[in-house]
């Protein structure tokens, strides 16, 4: 029967429908999938099932694709400065890696769920524009993961095809002269959607803060999904990546940096190396496989396969800053040491494992089954020795004669790993208990020696309580081993794994129909058999040392309206060397502030009848660090962040600053004698264009 208004216009000879309204929802968000907005609900990273934040017994911080190109993130050590319990940038400007510490350690890096960095200075950096997030588990995840370190990881999770088709091409112009053209576009190759594509491509030419120093990259990502029903899914990504540079770290000692000087601080973009020798080249080709299979509502197959090559060409000289007296008598001049590194590694890396989700009576499980593996292969060729001196605050090139140099070759490394793990998430009511246990047999071998074995059992236990207005707090024990290359030169015995176990309190909270997170944690980190300083032997290290870290974490990411996203966080981080040399026993860790701490606000508004503006702004506080002996302080700095964006219809322009007031700063000095210095300011400009 017609409505009313319908019999109406039907008398008039037309047929008027009431009106309807229909409201579009995005879609679910997947744990390993984009995230609309600053807030993650899910993740795969902390329990390797697809879980929801707040029922992961650990803490996790997850940076997004849209926080990261709101702050202007160029690194991915750039993405991490307003992550709590997360010093970013421990190394300033460095070039040759994303360095950062986690609860005061440096994380293992891995790459859709799989190690991606073996060995120093043997691969290359990935880009936050191929990225979809970033997820920073804390503390040990060996039960998980393997072999890593006592303070965490961090998961880069790739870009992926989607269904729908979107393309996105990016201008970017910014100082140091940098340019850069990216596209990303993505959507179906078929009618029936069955098969997916994506290709991410960036090509790069830029100076950096330091002179004579380029930034130069090509990356090249292709992928592909196969996924003919709802059960399988199966994607191919490819990675191609050259990347054209220098080292930006120049290893400037004290005198100069932090301490003053006759002729006053060493210039921020002054250059300790040789113009056309030093560089820092790398190349690599990847192939990854994810596949997953849902046999039944209950079990679900996965495997996660890579092949990668990397090839480095390092080659460098700078201060040579443990040598006394640093400056000669004209107060100007430093010695200077080369170094010469070119590795080649080849790596293989599987994860595969079962999933199954039952109830036994009113218990829930999530049982997860699996087993992974590692295989690393490094071929090295290397020379170092002294180089010409050099006026830092008047330089004059040219003196070093590069025909000095012998490369000799390394003995072939091979690093293998092999393990087996079963978690269970069990829920009653409204607890959630997580139990896991691990063994792993890990073995490396350096060509002519003996191979070294080691095995471990680690384990992981977790109680969360799920409150229905979304407070979930928890308690958790974890435990990390990480093998120690090398033998002691007195006994002949090799050393034995880094142990480490922590114990964590803290609560989460995701309000119920919001798009806010709130998290707080306490933790007390302790590892065991820290190697140190061999009194008898100077060329020896001994492994009786050990480490402790006690912290707080606070971190807030708020949704105050739909249009004013908030971030806040604190961190408080206390570390000593329990066990040690006298040297080191009872002193801090070396580059971890005590206190750090940041806000950012984003805001997205109108002027009068135009919409489509934003401004966000960021401070960033970095407390005091100390050397490793406590002979030396790192001052502490406070810098400031800015973005100015405007969309209209497809185009989207931005501006971004970092360290908005051009601050000159130190991020860590050591006790051997070398400072690092910060990013200074940088301005980058974008224009994309979306269909």
């Amino acid at each position: 029967m017609l409505a009313p208004v319908a019999v109406a216009a039907e008398e008039k000879g037309q047929l008027e429908l009431p009106s309807q309204s229909i409201t579009a929802t995005a879609s679910e968000e997947t744990a390993d999938g984009p995230i609309t907005g600053y807030v993650a609900k899910r993740s795969t990273t902390g329990a390797k099932t697809d879980t929801p934040i707040t029922e992961i017994p650990q803490s996790i911080s997850v940076i997004s694709a849209d926080r990261m190109r709101d702050q202007g993130a160029l690194t991915v050590q750039d993405a991490l400065r307003y992550v709590s319990g997360v010093r970013a940038e421990t190394f300033g400007l460095d070039s040759r890696g994303d360095w950062s510490k986690v609860r005061g350690s440096s994380p293992a890096l891995f790459l859709d769920g799989l190690q991606q960095s073996f060995g120093t200075y043997t691969n290359v950096r990935t880009d936050p524009f191929t990225l979809e997030r970033l997820e920073v588990l804390k503390g040990p995840a060996s039960m998980l993961y393997g072999q890593s370190p006592v303070g965490g990881l961090i998961n880069q999770v790739s870009k992926r095809p989607k269904t729908e088709q979107h393309t996105e091409l990016q201008l970017q112009y910014g100082n140091y002269n940098r340019k850069q053209v990216a596209v990303d576009t993505t959507g179906p190759l078929n009618p029936q959607g069955t098969l997916l594509y994506r290709l991410v491509a960036i090509q790069r030419d830029s100076d950096t803060q330091v002179d004579h120093v380029k930034d130069n990259r090509q990356v090249l990502m292709p992928s592909l999904t196969w996924r003919p029903n709802d059960d399988i899914d199966w994607t191919i990504l490819a990675n191609i990546q050259r990347d054209d540079s220098g080292s930006t770290t120049q290893f400037f000692p004290h005198t100069g940096t932090v301490w003053n000087a006759p002729y006053g601080r060493i210039h921020s973009n002054r250059f300790a190396s040789e113009p056309g020798f030093d560089e820092y080249d790398s190349d690599q080709t990847a192939l990854t496989s994810q596949f997953s299979w849902h046999l039944n509502d209950t079990w679900t197959l996965r495997q996660n396969l890579r092949w990668q090559k990397s090839k480095v060409s390092y080659q460098s000289i700078y201060s040579a800053f443990a040598k006394k007296p640093l400056f000669k008598p004209d107060n100007q001049t430093l010695d200077r040491v080369y170094y010469v590194s070119k590795p080649e590694v080849k790596v293989w890396v599987a994860d595969q494992n079962a999933e199954a989700r039952f109830d036994t009576g009113p218990l829930q499980h999530t049982l997860l089954l699996g087993g992974d593996y590692q295989h690393a292969v490094i071929n090295q060729d290397s020379a170092s020795g002294p180089a010409t001196p050099l006026n830092v605050y008047d330089p004059v090139y040219g003196t070093f004669d590069p025909s000095v140099i012998r490369l000799t070759a390394s003995p072939e490394q091979r690093v293998m790993q092999q393990g087996l793990y079963a978690q269970d998430q069990i829920k009653y009511e409204q607890w959630l208990l997580t139990l896991g246990l691990r063994k792993d047999w890990a073995a490396s071998q350096a060509q002519g020696s003996a191979r070294q074995k080691d095995d471990k059992v680690t384990g992981r236990a977790g109680l969360t309580y799920l409150f229905d207005n979304g407070i979930a707090p928890y308690l958790s024990y974890s435990e990390s081993f990480q093998p120690q290359v090398g033998l002691n030169r007195r006994t002949l015995e090799p050393y034995v794994p880094l142990k480490g176990k922590q114990w964590e309190l803290g609560v989460k909270y995701q309000p119920v129909g919001s798009n806010s997170l709130y998290t707080a944690a306490v933790y007390d980190i302790r590892e065991q058999n820290r190697r140190m300083p061999d009194p008898l032997d100077a060329m020896n290290t001994l492994q009786s040392g050990e480490t402790r870290a006690r912290g707080l974490e606070l971190e807030a990411l708020v949704a105050v309206t739909p249009d004013w996203d908030l971030i806040g966080t604190y961190s408080y981080t206390d570390t000593t060397v329990i066990k040690g040399s006298p040297a080191e026993q009872g002193k801090r860790l070396a580059s971890v502030p005590e206190n750090m701490a940041s806000v950012w606000s984003q805001h997205r508004f109108s002027i009068g009848d135009i919409s489509g503006f934003s401004v966000g702004a960021g401070v960033r506080y970095v407390g005091t660090s100390w050397d490793g002996a406590d002979r030396l302080k790192t001052p502490s700095t406070t810098l400031v962040d800015a973005m100015l964006g405007y969309r209209y219809q497809n185009w989207n322009l931005t501006l971004n600053a970092t360290n908005l007031e051009d601050k000159t700063y130190y991020t860590t000095c050591l006790a051997r004698g070398d400072c690092f210095i910060g990013n200074r300011r940088t301005l980058v400009g974008t224009l994309a264009y979306n269909f």
